[in-house]
């Protein structure tokens, strides 16, 4: 039932809970649970493609920072909470917290980096990219891949 679900949402991460249960061959309560269950355990998410400047955020950015290990947690936690952060993780290496920003122009930007960003707990370096092009993004597969 997983494989038909994975299969269906690869091809069409929009489909509806009454057809991707017509491809499990199961209940719509069930399949709705079992992507719900297959969330929670971290085998499916969903990654949105938009244009920033439907959002009036079209100023994008990557974020690289350096926390002391004891602070990681509540940094992490709270750059999480950001409204302009899409995307964060914890990282090894040089730095141990990544972050996607989205801000409405340079200066928000800037206010954000020497703000929020300045004010987290434990940080001790900063270094940020700011995305001037994009040259390719996310688009939906034509192929249908083989699912094992």
């Amino acid at each position: 039932m997983d494989r038909a679900l994975l299969h269906l949402l690869h091809g069409d991460g929009r489909a509806s809970t009454k057809e991707l249960a017509h491809a499990a061959g199961c209940s719509p309560s069930t399949a709705q649970r079992r992507v719900a269950e297959l969330r929670r355990a971290g085998l499916l998410y969903f990654d949105v493609d938009y244009d920033p400047r439907v959002i009036l955020r079209s100023r994008i950015a990557m974020l690289w920072l350096s926390v002391a290990p004891s602070a990681l947690d509540a940094a992490g936690t709270e750059l999480a909470h950001h409204p302009q952060v899409s995307f964060a993780a914890s990282t090894t290496g040089p730095t141990n917290l990544y972050a996607a920003v989205n801000c409405k122009d340079n200066r928000e930007l800037h206010s954000y980096l020497t703000g929020p960003i300045a004010a987290l707990p434990g940080i001790t370096h900063i270094e940020s990219a700011p995305v001037t092009r994009t040259f390719k993004r996310a688009e939906r597969t034509l192929r249908t891949p083989h699912i094992p």
